[in-house]
């Protein structure tokens, strides 16, 4: 289960996110496949909605910015939820990004915005800050993270060797611009986990099948409190944590779960 699939059940969704990967036309798509999910868990049929609008333009301007905002005054027609998608947001002139900026921190609680774009940081920082990012991948895009080793690092922390994490620290804060690569990839793995130890299904990265079988003994309300986590982590970067102590607290939440299981 995906950090938004995990949200719509829980009725736990921001009001703002950045959907972010190098495929923009998959960007997109899942774009388009989140909001359908979104309107469907209102009932709202998402085929003949007005309340669902796209901004999809080489460039940006404040006019079209400034027309955004004024139809999010207008409540929506089905009485519950206005989406609206910003695609390729790095497309988004300065003044237009200024004035989108100002309607992020006025948000009405029947809006949600999504941007799409192929790299975050081509976004300003505090429209990064006042959303949640979503870093995706449509199979061709690589991710670069090792997940044999990442997978290692969790089951000896889990396992109950503390110092394996301060062995491996320097590897994962070398990640600290890819954040939610690292976090999305752990994520990953404990997917992994639960289709391995409840559906019998065996994961696509075979680097990491090893580990998952050593991990197969926790439980799966262990599995979804370290979800729940790590969420809450991803939200908080919005706030600025600090990076170095936001991992400390995931590996450490970890070998805690396990001391517990003992």
């Amino acid at each position: 289960m995906t950090i938004l699939e995990r949200q719509l059940a829980n009725n736990n969704l921001s009001n703002a996110y950045i959907i972010e990967g190098e495929d923009v036309g998959y960007n997109l798509k899942y774009s388009l496949d989140f909001a359908k999910e979104v309107f469907d868990s209102y009932d709202v049929k998402s085929s003949i909605n007005s309340d669902l609008s796209v901004i999809d333009k080489e460039i940006i301007d404040i006019s079209t910015i400034r027309t955004l905002i004024k139809d999010m005054v207008i409540r929506p027609t089905n009485g519950k939820i206005k989406i609206y998608i910003i695609h390729n947001a790095q497309n988004l002139r300065i003044e237009a990004a200024n004035a989108m900026l100002k309607s992020l921190e006025e948000l009405k609680d029947y809006i949600l915005i999504i941007f799409t774009t192929d790299n975050s940081g081509k976004l300003l920082q505090t429209i990064r800050s006042r959303c949640q990012i979503i870093s995706i991948s449509n199979g061709n895009y690589k991710n670069d993270i090792d997940f044999e080793r990442l997978s290692d690092i969790i089951r000896e922390i889990y396992e109950g060797n503390l110092s394996f994490y301060y062995k491996e620290r320097d590897y994962l804060l070398a990640y600290k611009d890819k954040k939610d690569e690292l976090i999305s990839s752990i994520l990953e793995i404990y997917k992994g986990l639960i289709d391995l130890k409840y559906k019998s299904k065996k994961p696509y990265r075979s680097s990491y099948a090893y580990n998952l079988e050593k991990l197969s003994q926790m439980d799966l309300n262990v599995i979804e409190r370290l979800i729940s986590k790590l969420e809450e982590i991803q939200i908080a970067y919005r706030n600025n944590i600090n990076f170095e102590l936001s991992i400390e607290n995931i590996f450490f939440n970890i070998y805690r779960e396990g001391r517990k299981d003992k």
